[in-house]
């Protein structure tokens, strides 16, 4: 094989591939990603059995051919190299790389194609297209609220729903639940899945970077079947397992009964609560929230410091109190993309429901803590 690409290029491409590598592995040959060539194009292709990422870039091909190589290490290299000048890579017979830009040289020993696993094919059979830009922004106000809790493995990843033309991302970590549906898929796609973080955080990056060049990123080609998600746009493929199980009934835990309602500024409330944060202890507390005639009420303590703070607003109610985490509060403020955030509750021991003012395409529930 002998291949010559600008260094900008290919540390893209290895920055593309890297993520699905997997540093706990215990097969060696997983740290490596295979680059080959293919249709006068230079295919790189990485896996942790798990997932998969495939990307093309553009490059003169002298010869075809295919070997895998350590991406940590290929990755340092690249970096180190001149900028401004193209790198030149070429494979001899026995597998070892030589790799030179300008006046720098490398010498690496890599592994043959044979060695590596067949990453799956993107099935275009059942396949449609979403809003690229839509698909990254519910991933994004969804993403956050994923359980990392190893033990609770439904949790691990984004409930996923289609039905009648809409999709609906669900994600919970026991204490909080976010939720957001868009009507962008086809009207006779129906299924239920359970995405795993890993794919999401590469698709939402990937979707943002290929979406800022000229003609990627409008669409992207989406597959899902019962136990596989793929993901297509011009240069990247991403295909990933999907996890097993069911997930717990988030209907329930959305409140229905909405005995008080207020509407406050968002950016407001979200400066009140990082200042009032700032007085919680490090091993974490809650923020105390009062609703009172006119005004809420925003307080929080620890042995060494102290904050009351107050809002201004419509309410003529009872008064009303509840505590909350407030990194929770300040997550679901920092996602509501309206001026104007509607809380509702019931009771203190019962969750609030955080919306945009005018809108219910995104709901953030936050479970209240003992003050």
């Amino acid at each position: 094989m002998k291949i010559a690409c600008s260094k900008d290029i290919l540390i893209q491409a290895v920055e593309t591939i890297q993520s699905a590598l997997s540093a706990r592995t215990t097969l060696p040959i997983l740290q490596n990603f295979l680059m080959e060539t293919e249709n006068r194009k230079i295919k790189f292709v990485s896996t942790d059995l798990e997932m998969g990422i495939k990307h093309y870039a553009a490059g003169d091909v002298s010869n075809d051919g295919s070997i895998t190589l350590p991406a940590r290490k290929i990755s340092e290299i690249l970096r180190s190299l001149p900028n401004d000048k193209d790198v030149e890579l070429t494979v001899d017979a026995g597998g070892k790389v030589q790799l030179r830009c300008g006046r720098s040289h490398f010498g690496i020993i890599g592994q043959p194609k044979s060695d590596y696993p067949v990453l799956p094919e993107f099935s275009k059979t059942n396949a449609f297209e979403v809003p690229g830009k839509t698909l990254a922004m519910m991933i994004d106000k969804t993403i956050f609220s994923v359980s990392s809790d190893e033990t609770r493995h439904v949790l691990n990843g984004v409930f996923w729903t289609a039905k009648k033309g809409v999709l609906e991302m669900v994600s919970t970590d026991g204490r909080r639940l976010s939720v957001i549906a868009k009507n962008i898929v086809p009207a006779d796609k129906s299924f239920q899945v359970i995405v795993p973080t890993k794919i999401l955080t590469e698709m939402e990056r990937t979707i943002k970077n290929q979406g800022s060049k000229e003609g990627e990123g409008e669409t992207v080609l989406l597959t899902v079947n019962e136990n596989q998600i793929g993901f297509q746009m011009k240069s990247t493929t991403m295909i990933s397992r999907l996890l097993a199980g069911s997930f717990p009934n988030y209907q329930q835990v959305i409140p229905q009964k909405k005995d008080i309602q207020v509407t406050v500024g968002t950016e407001e409330l979200l400066a009140v609560t990082r200042r009032a944060a700032l007085a919680v202890g490090d091993r974490g507390g809650a923020v105390k929230y009062t609703l009172r005639r006119g005004a809420l009420g925003v307080d929080a303590q620890s042995p060494n410091v102290e904050c009351k703070d107050e809002l201004s607003l419509e309410y003529d109610g009872p008064e009303f109190q509840a505590a909350f985490n407030p990194g929770f509060v300040v997550d679901a403020l920092k996602h509501i993309d309206s001026d104007k955030t509607q809380l509702s509750m019931t009771s203190p021991v019962n969750p609030v429901l955080f919306e945009p003012a005018g809108g219910d395409d995104y709901r953030f529930v936050v479970m209240p803590m003992r003050a």
